[in-house]
C-alpha cells in the first residue's frame, strides 16, 4: 500500500513538474510543436491520403475475383486495387481541371480587358453620390487613378501579400514535394495495412490490460464508421448540390453552369460554407458577362444554399455519421474557430465520434443504476 502511495505520488509531482515547465515556457512549448509539426506534416498527409484510399480499395477488392485461391490474382489484387483507387481519383481531378482551366483562363482575360471599365464606372458612380460623403470625396480625389492603373496596382499588391514569384514558386514546389512524399507513404501503408494492425495490436497487447484495450478498440472503431459514413455522405451531397446548381442555372440561363456548378461541388466538400466560397467564383466569371445576372446568381445560390443546409445536408451527412443536424452545425462553428479551415472539414467526425461515446457511456451509467 505504501509503494502504491508513493508511486502515485511521484507521478503527480512528474505531471505537475511537466505543466509547470510548459506554462513558463509556452511560447518555445508552440514554436516546438510547429516546428515537429511542419516534418511529419507530409506522414500525416500521407496517412490522410491512405484512408480514403482504403474506403476505394476496399470497395474494389469486393470486385476483384474475391473468391479466387489463384496465387496470381491473391498476389495481384492489393496492388491493382490500389491503383485502380488512384486512377479513380485522378480522372476524377482530371475531368475538373479540363472543365475549370479554360473557363479560368478565359474569366482571367476577361477581368484583365474589363476592369479598367468597370472600375471608372464604379468611381463615376460613387462621384455622382459623394457630396453627401465628404470622406468619401476625399479618397477618391487622394487615389487620382484610372482603371489600368488601378488594376497595376491592384496586381503589385496580390504578389507583395504572396510574398513575390519566387516566394510562390517555393510554396508551390514544397507543397509538391511534400504530397509526392504522401502519396508514396499512404501506398506503403495500404500495401502493408494488415501487418501494420498486427504490429499495433501486438503493441497494444504488451504494454496495455485487457479492459483498456477493449476501449481503445471501442473508440478506434467509433472513429472509423463516423470518418468513413462522413467522407461517404459530404461527396454525396457535393454532388447533389453540385448537380443542383448546375441545372438551376441552366434553367435561369445563367452563363458558365457547368463550370461554376462543378466548383461548387467541388467547394462542397467543405461542411455548409463550401458552397458559399464557390459562389464567389462564379459571382466573379458572370459579372465580366453581366453584373445584373452575377447579382441574380448570389440569390439563388443563397436560397439553393439554405435548402441544402437545412434540408439535404442533415438528412444525407448528419444521418450517415448519426450526428442530429443541429449538432452538425455546432461541430463546424466550434471546429472552425478553433483549427480553422482542418477544424471545419473534420469537425463533424470528430464531434460525432466523441457523441457517439458519450452516449455510449450514458447507456452504460444507466444500465448500472438500473442494476442497482
Amino acid at each position: 500500500m505504501e509503494n502504491i502511495t508513493q508511486k502515485l505520488v511521484f507521478r503527480t509531482v512528474i505531471f505537475v513538474g511537466a505543466v509547470l515547465l510548459i506554462i513558463l515556457n509556452f511560447s518555445a512549448v508552440i514554436e516546438m510543436i510547429k516546428n515537429v509539426y511542419r516534418v511529419i506534416f507530409p506522414l500525416l498527409l500521407g496517412a490522410g491520403i491512405a484512408y480514403v484510399l482504403n474506403l476505394l480499395v476496399s470497395q474494389y477488392e469486393k470486385f476483384y475475383f474475391p473468391k479466387s485461391k489463384k496465387k496470381i490474382v491473391k498476389m495481384s489484387r492489393r496492388a491493382v486495387c490500389i491503383f485502380m483507387s488512384i486512377v479513380t481519383i485522378l480522372i476524377f481531378v482530371l475531368f475538373f481541371l479540363l472543365i475549370l482551366i479554360p473557363q479560368v483562363n478565359q474569366f482571367i482575360n476577361l477581368l484583365m480587358e474589363r476592369f479598367p471599365k468597370v472600375y471608372e464606372t464604379v468611381v463615376v458612380w460613387i462621384n455622382q453620390y459623394a457630396d453627401q460623403l465628404p470622406v468619401l470625396q476625399e479618397k477618391l480625389k487622394e487615389l487620382n487613378m484610372n482603371g489600368n492603373t488601378a488594376l497595376e496596382k491592384a496586381s503589385k499588391i496580390l504578389t507583395s501579400w504572396a510574398g513575390g514569384t519566387a516566394s510562390i514558386v517555393g510554396t508551390i514546389f514544397g507543397g509538391i514535394m511534400n504530397f509526392i512524399l504522401a502519396v508514396f507513404f499512404s501506398i506503403y501503408i495500404l500495401v502493408s495495412k494488415e501487418d501494420l494492425k498486427h504490429k499495433f495490436c501486438k503493441l497494444l497487447n504488451s504494454f496495455v490490460k485487457r479492459d483498456k484495450r477493449e476501449k481503445i478498440y471501442n473508440v478506434l472503431q467509433v472513429a472509423n464508421e463516423s470518418f468513413s459514413n462522413y467522407i461517404a455522405g459530404q461527396c454525396k451531397e457535393a454532388v447533389i448540390i453540385g448537380v443542383l446548381c448546375t441545372l438551376g442555372m441552366w434553367i435561369f440561363r445563367f452563363p458558365y453552369a457547368t463550370t461554376i456548378g462543378s466548383v461548387i461541388g467541388l467547394t462542397a466538400l467543405i461542411p455548409l460554407i463550401g458552397a458559399y466560397i464557390g459562389a464567389i467564383v462564379g459571382f466573379l466569371l458572370i459579372v465580366t458577362v453581366d453584373p445584373v445576372k452575377a447579382l441574380l446568381f448570389i440569390i439563388f445560390i443563397v436560397v439553393l444554399q439554405q435548402l441544402e443546409g437545412n434540408l439535404i445536408y442533415p438528412k444525407v451527412v448528419g444521418e450517415s455519421v448519426g450526428l442530429p443536424g443541429i449538432w452538425v452545425f455546432a461541430a463546424i462553428t466550434v471546429g472552425g474557430g478553433l483549427l480553422g479551415i482542418p477544424g471545419v472539414l473534420f469537425g463533424v467526425p470528430i464531434f460525432a465520434t466523441f457523441y457517439k461515446l458519450l452516449g455510449q457511456a450514458v447507456n452504460e451509467r444507466q444500465k448500472l443504476k438500473e442494476i442497482k
